[in-house]
C-alpha cells in the first residue's frame, strides 16, 4: 500500500538524505514475531533492513534492536513467557539486558512517552543503550512498571501511537510494519490502520517521499483473536513463519516495494 495518489509530483529532495527508513509498530509478543518475520522475509528478498535507520514503538523497538544487533527470533522465543500484568520494576529491562547487553546503535530510535506529562519522545541508540530504549518503549501502563532512563520515567510509546510513522526521519521511502492493523482484533485494527495511514500521509507531505504499509493478512490476524493472545509466546513461532512468507510474497507481487531493495 502506498498512500501517495498516482501521478502526484514528489518534492525535490536532498541528494544526501536516506533512501529508505523503516518504522516498526507495537503489538506485544505477537508484534515482535510479526515484525521480525516481515523484516527477515524482506531481507531474504534483498532488502537490507539491517542497514537502514529504524524507528520502533513498543514491540517495534525490539524488532529494530534485533535487526541492528543480528539477534534472531530463536533467541527471543527462548526467553521466559511474559505473563501480564507484571509490575515488578526492572522486569522488562532484565529481558532486554539478557538480549542486548550494553549495545548501542545510532540507527535505532524508539518512541516512548515521558511521565507525568505524557509527552512523546524519541530515544536514540546513539547515546542510550538499546536495552533501555526497548524497556522504556514497552512499559505498557497497568501491565508493566514505568522504566527509568537517566532519572526520567517512561511508559509505552503506544499510549500516543502504535507506529508514530509521522515521526520517522526524512527518506525517499518509508516502510511501515504495523502488526496491529487491518483485520486484527476487529474494529480496533481498522481504527489503528486509519491512524497509521494518516501518519504516513503526514510523513509524505513533509518529506516528499513514498510510504509503504505492511500489516497482517486475515490468516495471520486470526492468530490473535483477543488482546491476551498478543502476549502468548506459543503463537510466536507460527506468526513469525507466516509473516516471513507474507513479506516474501508481497515483495514478489507488489512492484511498489522494489525500491526498498539494495
Amino acid at each position: 500500500m502506498s498512500t501517495t495518489p498516482p501521478g502526484r509530483p514528489f518534492l525535490r529532495v536532498a541528494a544526501d538524505r536516506a533512501r529508505v527508513t523503516a518504522v516498526y509498530g507495537g503489538g506485544g509478543v505477537f508484534g515482535i514475531a510479526y515484525g521480525l518475520g516481515v523484516a527477515h522475509g524482506l531481507q531474504s528478498a534483498g532488502v537490507p533492513l539491517e542497514k537502514y535507520d529504524a524507528l520502533g514503538t513498543s514491540a517495534g523497538s525490539w524488532v529494530a534492536s534485533c535487526l541492528a544487533t543480528g539477534i534472531g527470533v530463536d533467541a527471543l522465543l527462548a526467553q521466559p513467557a511474559v505473563r501480564v500484568p507484571n509490575l515488578r520494576p526492572g522486569f522488562l529491562r532484565g529481558i532486554a539486558d539478557e538480549l542486548f547487553g550494553d549495545a548501542r546503535d545510532p540507527r535505532v530510535r524508539a518512541c516512548a512517552v515521558r511521565v507525568p506529562r505524557m509527552r512523546r519522545e524519541l530515544l536514540s541508540g546513539a547515546d542510550r543503550r538499546l536495552a533501555d530504549l526497548v524497556a522504556a518503549s514497552s512499559a505498557v501502563p497497568g501491565l508493566f512498571a514505568p522504566h527509568l532512563v537517566r532519572g526520567t520515567a517512561y511508559v509505552d510509546g503506544g499510549v500516543r501511537s502504535l507506529a508514530s510513522a509521522d515521526q520517522a526521519p526524512d527518506a525517499d521511502h518509508l516502510l511501515v510494519v504495523a502488526p496491529i492493523a487491518g483485520p486484527l482484533l476487529g474494529l480496533g485494527g481498522r481504527v489503528l490502520q486509519r491512524q497509521a495511514a494518516e501518519e504516513m500521509r503526514r510523513w509524505e507531505a513533509r518529506t516528499g517521499g513514498r510510504a509503504h504499509l505492511i500489516r497482517p493478512n486475515h490468516a495471520i490476524s486470526a492468530m490473535a483473536r483477543s488482546p491476551h493472545h498478543l502476549f502468548d509466546k506459543e503463537r510466536g513461532a507460527d506468526v513469525y513463519a507466516m509473516a516471513f512468507e507474507q513479506a516474501s510474497h508481497l515483495f514478489a507481487t507488489r512492484p511498489g516495494l522494489a525500491p526498498l531493495a539494495a
